[in-house]
């Protein structure tokens, strides 16, 4: 059977106009979840120092940047404390029959902060640095020399716990001091090794902050938004 236009349902262009109506609204809020996750964006920023190695003992400081709170919201924090040390030694056996014996050159850098939440955290964080000859046979009156040699440590402290210390609006600074004891220690030899010892250290360190970037949508991304939630208001008054 022929049904001409007048015959037809009317309500059926008033079903198509809602329908656009939600889809134009599903859009929307997907534009907005879009904007939403552009909005914070997980982002990282370090600053660090680093100090020429120096005859020991020393004592070295160095300055890091505070996180600007105006950049987002801090959600981590961590701090690499770094040494470097360069070891030189001799032993020589005094005794009149041979000796065997193990010297170990070491230098332990330990360290404090201008800020007292970190100082508290870093003053339990060692940086230990040795070099050892492993066990040698010295001959009556023969000196056996060990070194120059150089080495790297570091440990890293997660400063979760403090982040609230560690943040300022616009930035700021704080500094990191440390000190180093140096010893040397002999194994065997009865002690009849005589030793020198000529050792230099540095330190370092390095804070990365973790943060959620607040960025504002670019004027394009406003535009399409705009134009949508227009496009919703039309249908709806065209609706009405």
């Amino acid at each position: 059977m022929d049904v001409g236009l007048g015959c037809l349902d009317p309500s059926s262009k008033l079903i198509q106009s809602e329908r656009k109506v939600l889809i134009m609204k599903k859009s929307i809020i997907a534009l907005a979840a879009l904007f939403a996750a552009a909005g914070a964006q997980a982002s990282t920023i370090s600053y660090n120092f680093s100090n020429p190695v120096s005859t020991t003992e020393i004592t070295q400081t160095g300055t890091l940047g505070l996180f600007d709170s105006t950049l987002g919201t801090l959600t981590g924090a961590s701090l690499e404390l770094q040494g470097a040390a360069r070891f030189a030694f001799t032993g020589t056996n005094s005794a009149a029959q041979a000796q065997t014996a193990n010297i170990t050159s070491s230098t332990d850098l330990f360290w404090s902060s201008s800020i007292a939440a970190l100082s508290a955290i870093v003053s339990g964080t060692d940086v230990f640095l040795s070099l050892s000859s492993g066990p040698q046979s010295y001959a009556s009156g023969e000196t056996k020399s060990f070194g120059p040699s150089n080495k790297n440590a570091s440990v890293v402290d997660d400063l979760a716990s403090i982040l609230a210390s560690m943040e300022a609006a616009g930035g700021g600074n704080f500094t990191l001091t440390c000190n180093s004891l140096s010893g040397l220690a002999v194994q065997g030899g009865g002690g009849n090794i005589d030793t020198t010892q000529d050792t230099a250290a540095g330190c370092g360190a390095r804070i990365v902050y973790t943060y959620d970037e607040q960025k504002v949508p670019e004027p394009a991304s406003l535009a399409l938004l705009g134009l949508a939630l227009a496009g919703a208001g039309v249908s709806r008054r065209r609706k009405a």
